[in-house]
């Protein structure tokens, strides 16, 4: 199966800055799989969803489905930390805002809103205004928005770096329905080893004095629970994938 994404000696830099952001970096994403990114904070993570969503421009190769990413498009969902809808609109608007845009049929819309609504559960609050969410229903409701064209690709920028420990673990677990139940493939920013872990397909490490990938790891404690990560009869596999990224994180940050 080809590769979704693909970038070969990517560079990124902003116009203020003479040092590069990302150096020279080659990895792919693979159709339907999870690619947790992590690294220590300002290596350029971020950076890279934003090149790949088509905000910022780079040089190199910069690859989706063949085509050089040159702007934003409908094949690329994007999903920061601070979930950004519309609060003049109630969840299900939010839901459908995009597809109004494109100016799907109404019956149409109406489906696909009711069947993101069942999957991310949220039918009952279909009808209720942005700002009596919660921060998790909130980011419920823009991952429905940014899956709702039906994207090959879902950008997520750290999409739960601001909930709490308990919400992020069920957040966690809608991500990995959602990849099973729509198909598509997935570039999650994260600064949390464990859940990179629970997430992932592959684990890519950044390193802020390389600036760029420098490994990237098969994960085979994708799907387990925080429970199962945590059992003494699996602990061992995720502990020993744990320390061989921080290991590889240390080394690079002290060259």
């Amino acid at each position: 199966m080809s590769a979704l994404v693909t970038a070969t000696q990517l560079s990124l830099r902003y116009a203020t800055t003479a040092d590069p952001i990302v150096a020279a970096t080659d990895f792919t994403i693979e159709q339907q799989e999870i690619l947790a990114l992590v690294g220590p904070s300002g290596c350029g993570k971020s950076t890279i969803l934003k090149a790949i969503a088509g905000f910022i421009p780079h040089t190199g190769e910069l690859q989706m489905a063949t085509r050089e990413i040159t702007a934003p498009g409908s094949d690329r969902g994007v999903v920061f930390q601070n979930a950004s809808l519309y609060p003049w609109l109630n969840v299900a608007q939010n839901v459908a805002f995009g597809l109004r845009a494109a100016s799907q049929p109404v019956a149409k819309i109406d489906q696909r809103v009711q069947q993101l609504l069942q999957l991310i559960d949220l039918q009952a609050q279909a009808q209720r205004p942005i700002f009596a969410l919660s921060g998790g229903m909130r980011q419920r409701v823009a991952i429905a928005r940014a899956l709702a064209p039906q994207p090959p690709l879902l950008l997520l920028d750290e999409p739960f770096g601001a909930l709490d420990a308990f919400t992020r673990q069920k957040m966690q677990q809608l991500i990995l329905d959602i990849w099973r139940r729509e198909q598509v493939s997935m570039l999650l920013i994260t600064h949390d080893l464990t859940e990179a872990l629970r997430c992932g397909s592959r684990i890519a490490v950044m390193s802020k004095q390389a600036h760029k990938i420098v490994k990237i790891y098969d994960n085979p404690c994708q799907g387990m629970t925080a429970d199962e990560l945590a059992s003494p009869l699996i602990e061992p596999a995720a502990m020993q994938l744990r320390h061989e990224i921080l290991q590889v994180i240390n080394e690079t940050a002290a060259e």
